[in-house]
């Protein structure tokens, strides 16, 4: 991960408490019916078809795992009526409850840069195979057990 990419996700972490649990809201068109893992195409044919919505891109992400590392997932949205809404039907083993979605923060280019190299990206990375923010102590206590 570029060290640009690594101040983006960091950032990321810092402006948690402004992510957000976006409901499912199930649609379909004539002929059309939203694809499981396929959220950008699902919301820019949605939006292209319903001038009252609008796109939001950002990151669905996990709680930390056992090495305190978040998951972020690229992700879109949409937006109507002032309210978000998650369209792109999900795995029935993934449990929308646990997960939040935080908005990227600049232009739909650069999230669309971003999600090229980094659709999914573990935060903090892992460095040589051990976290990088965990102490030499926690370290040695983590190999001891």
């Amino acid at each position: 991960m570029t060290s640009e990419n690594s101040r983006y996700f960091e950032h990321l972490v810092e402006s948690l408490d402004t992510a957000v649990s976006v409901p499912f809201l199930q649609v379909e068109g004539d002929r059309w019916r939203p694809q499981a893992n396929d959220c950008h195409n699902n919301v820019d044919f949605w939006v292209a078809h319903h001038a009252n919505c609008k796109a939001v891109r950002g990151w669905l992400f996990w709680p930390p795992n056992e090495l305190g590392q978040y998951v972020f997932m690229a992700h879109s949205v949409i937006e109507q009526g002032g309210s978000l809404a998650d369209i792109t039907p999900m795995d029935p083993n993934t449990h929308r409850d646990t997960l939040l979605f935080a908005r990227h923060p600049g232009t739909e280019e650069q999230f669309n840069a971003m999600k090229t190299v980094c659709s999914q990206v573990f935060y903090p990375p892992m460095l040589d195979g051990i976290q990088e923010s965990y102490s030499p102590e926690m370290l040695d206590d983590a190999f001891e057990q």
